[in-house]
Formats: structure tokens, sequence, C-alpha cells
């Protein structure tokens, strides 16, 4: 996983301080084939180099069963987008709430243009990173 560039290397096994956000989504073709353009967009553009409101250090995605509530109850397959990204030092809760509004934002208009509404989780984590084959570790 590739972060920011103010990362050193030092010794074995450093931490990461990173935002989670977990994004819900409908489980439906046009959703995953919008849902794989706005990701590969993304990374492609970090790799660029093109400043982004919210660059992610990293995605993942999995489904889940289940029922919402909203003007119907909604019994369906779920794709969770969980995406990563950096948490600074200088982020207040003000700021987070920005980035995670941003990212909302940022899917709902290219990804879930035509649902209800979209759910979003958010977790502030620490994450280890390892590199298998190096006893050096990636620290802020």
């Amino acid at each position: 996983m590739q972060g920011s560039t103010d990362r050193t290397p030092s010794a074995a096994g450093a931490s990461k301080a990173l935002h989670c956000v977990e994004v819900y989504v409908p489980k439906k073709l046009e959703t995953l084939s919008a849902l794989y353009t706005y990701l590969r967009s993304k990374l492609t553009q970090r790799k660029a180099g093109v400043a982004q409101d919210v660059p992610i250090d990293g995605f993942s995605l999995y489904e889940v069963d289940g029922a919402f509530y909203g003007k119907v109850i909604y019994e369906e397959r779920t794709v969770v987008l969980r995406i990563l990204f950096d948490r600074s030092r200088a982020d207040d809760s003000s700021s987070i709430e920005s980035k995670i509004h941003t990212l909302g934002s940022e899917v709902a208009a290219t990804v879930a243009m035509t649902e209800e509404e979209i759910w979003i989780c958010h977790y502030p984590l620490d994450v280890v990173i390892f590199r298998p084959g190096q006893s050096d570790r990636m620290t802020d």
C-alpha cells in the first residue's frame, strides 16, 4: 500500500494512522461498473500526482446481505466499499467530517446516482505496515 510521501524508513513494523470509511451501495451491475471505474480513476490520478480532495491509500470490497429501512424496506445484497485514507496530525473533527462528506458526495455522484440514500460508516484506526523480506518499517 502506498501512502503519503512523508513516511521515512526505520526499524520493523510501523504504525500508520488512517481513516477507514465504509460506503454501502446496492450490488447492481451498473453500480459495480461505476464503482470500479471510480476506484480505478482515484488510484490512477493518485499515481499520476493529480491533486485530489481526498486521495485514498487503499480500498477493499466485500458483500453483505441485509435489510435497510427507507421509503420501503430494502432487502438486498450490498457491496461495502472500505476506503483507507491518511489521518493527518492536523486533522480535526471538522476536517475529517469534510473529507468523509467529500468521499460520500463523490460516490453518490458517480456510483449511486439513482439510490434513495447511501450509508457511510467511519472508523479511525492505526494500521501496522509490514513489508515481507525487509526489516525496515514505514513511519510518519
